[in-house]
């Protein structure tokens, strides 16, 4: 063998041993490059297959866990809602009930004045007798009547119907109630129909 062979075959075998390290290098680089379990894939780099999938198997249960509760949470407040409609009614129908019972008993007095025969001062006590009832009826739910005559005049449980001038009145005062006026608890129910007297 010549020395000029001799030369190109040494030259040869370093390049082939030069490729084989290149090739080395690039496997062990690319090894380096895979994610170690545990570690954060980095970022831009999609997720296997069985990674997507787990997670989305993952979503969906929570999902239908999520539905579930929304669906029971639902149930419960609708029959909340109608167990509280059907109290509000028996509590309505009870207070109704109270009162058509003490109504009935002034009816009842009606009945017997009507067909007694009696005279007319007799009737009259009877009659007076059962106006002070029903004005009990009336007090226990919370009506009462307004005490108008004498009383400053109020635009808010007053109304003037009739003006009139007074040199005794020093302002606006009711002098007659020509329709009693009622109150329902701190509201005016209805208010009187009133003449007042203006000062002159």
């Amino acid at each position: 063998m010549t020395s000029k062979s001799h030369d190109e075959c040494a030259e040869q075998r370093s390049r082939e041993q030069q490729a084989c390290s290149r090739g080395h290098d690039a496997d062990q680089t690319g090894q380096n490059d895979q994610p170690q379990p545990g570690q954060p894939r980095p970022a831009g780099e999609s997720k296997p297959v069985g990674e997507l999938e787990t997670s989305l198997e993952e979503a969906k249960a929570k999902a239908a866990e999520n539905w579930d509760l929304y669906l029971r949470a639902r149930a419960d407040l609708e029959n909340y809602q109608r167990r509280v409609a059907r109290d509000l009614d028996y509590n309505i129908r009870c207070g109704k009930r109270d009162m058509i019972l003490r109504i009935l008993a002034i009816v009842d007095d009606m009945e017997r004045a009507l067909a007694a025969d009696a005279d007319y001062e007799s009737l009259h006590s009877g009659v007076d007798m059962i106006m002070r009832k029903i004005l009990d009826v009336l007090a226990a739910e919370g009506v009462k009547q307004i005490e108008a005559v004498g009383q400053p005049f109020d635009p808010r449980f007053h109304d003037a119907v009739v003006a009139c001038e007074d040199p005794t009145v020093k302002t606006e005062t009711v002098v007659d109630d020509l329709r009693r006026g009622y109150t329902y608890g701190d509201d005016c129910l209805r208010p009187t129909m009133a003449r007042v007297a203006k000062p002159c």
